[in-house]
């Protein structure tokens, strides 16, 4: 019996009518209907009953379901045939990681450590899984985006991860030792950090960092404590088995000196810093192509194919800035040639929260 628990009804009839000569093995067959018609009708075997005098079409149903389920294998069974497959050769035949062979000087942490199992959901290994991380090297391995697994496989290698929470294979990779990379804080950022969180902490698939509130004493334990241990329900992996201490409080000073432009000491003018701003960057194109114009106030606010695109008092909800600093999840960032300078951006930041005035 493979997985009883899994069909309780087909368990039991199995048990009483089947097992006394099938003991464990499940017959195959290669079709529901196929299956069913054996098991009614006493298919090939001269000894075997026919057993739709016996059952009735109910438990006929539930029995070949379980056989049919229990060829198959448990989904952690499969998990791990998938995990083996697919999986292993980077992150090793336990999770324990080890060296990148995507990138060269690169180690892949554990990835079946209690820590690491805790702070990711399952919602968050079937992302990982299915949409894979380009920027550490891991290509999707979900049919949706173009990899080998469905979603059901996918599924059930999350269930095999999850297996090894409550008791962890490795804690720490046996064979391959933790060595910490031998670079300073400003190039663990450029080289990892800035993939994510863009060049100048400006935020691009995980937040902005260059934010005010990063500046007080709370700020840095909290900052140190979600680069050493990786953030829950994000792609965000704990950093404190690959970099030191001294490393990761060396990123933080550094995250912390990570400040936006200075706001201007004068409430910015759409009439002289904005629309001059959009005459020479934007209006080249948006005058002829785009279907937002920023030729006049109204069009700036108000016109758009997903207008509106300014949300007074409120840029990070503003689709207008989300395309200035490239956190938009649809369409290219603007302008399409590369980002506008910091100080531009900010201008434009400073007058939708200061309310987006026709002033």
């Amino acid at each position: 019996m493979v997985d009883p628990a899994s069909v309780p009804d087909g368990q039991a009839l199995f048990s009483q009518y089947c097992a006394s000569c099938h003991g464990e093995r499940i017959p195959r067959a290669a079709e529901l209907e196929a299956a069913r018609q054996i098991i009614a009708s006493g298919g090939g075997h001269e000894t075997m009953p026919v057993w739709g005098n016996v059952l009735t079409p109910e438990q006929l149903q539930a029995l070949v379901s379980y056989t049919l389920q229990a060829s198959k294998g448990t989904s952690l069974e499969i998990g791990q045939q998938h995990y083996a497959e697919n999986c292993a050769f980077c992150h090793g035949d336990f999770g324990e990681g080890g060296p990148n062979p995507a990138r060269q000087g690169d180690i892949i942490a554990p990835i079946s450590t209690s820590e690491y199992l805790k702070t990711r959901d399952d919602a968050t290994l079937r992302a990982i899984i299915s949409q894979g991380q380009p920027n550490f090297g891991m290509s999707p391995f979900g049919s949706a985006y173009g990899g080998p697994l469905n979603d059901e496989e996918v599924d059930a290698v999350v269930a095999y991860l999850r297996a090894w929470e409550a008791n962890p294979p490795v804690e720490l990779p046996p064979e391959v030792p933790s060595v910490p990379l031998a670079i300073s804080g400003t190039e663990i950022y450029a080289e990892l950090c800035s993939q994510c969180h863009g060049p100048d902490g400006e935020g691009s698939v995980g937040p902005s960092l260059i934010d005010a509130r990063y500046t007080t004493d709370e700020a840095e334990m909290e900052l140190f404590q979600a680069i050493n241990g990786g953030h829950a329900a994000t792609a965000m992996i704990g950093w404190g088995e690959i970099l030191t201490a001294d490393q990761i409080q060396q990123l933080v000073d550094f995250i912390r000196s990570l400040q936006p432009a200075e706001a201007p000491t004068e409430p910015v003018s759409f009439a002289q810093d904005i629309l001059p701003l959009f005459e020479a960057k934007c209006n080249s194109c948006h005058g002829s192509l785009g279907g937002w114009s920023g030729e006049t106030y109204d069009g700036v606010v108000n016109s758009g194919n997903n207008k509106p695109v300014v949300v007074p008092g409120n840029p990070e909800e503003s689709l207008l800035a989300q395309k200035l600093l490239g956190t938009h999840t649809q369409g290219n960032i603007m302008p399409p040639g590369g980002k506008l300078p910091d100080a531009e951006i900010q201008l434009v930041i400073e007058w939708i929260r200061s309310g987006a005035l026709d002033n």
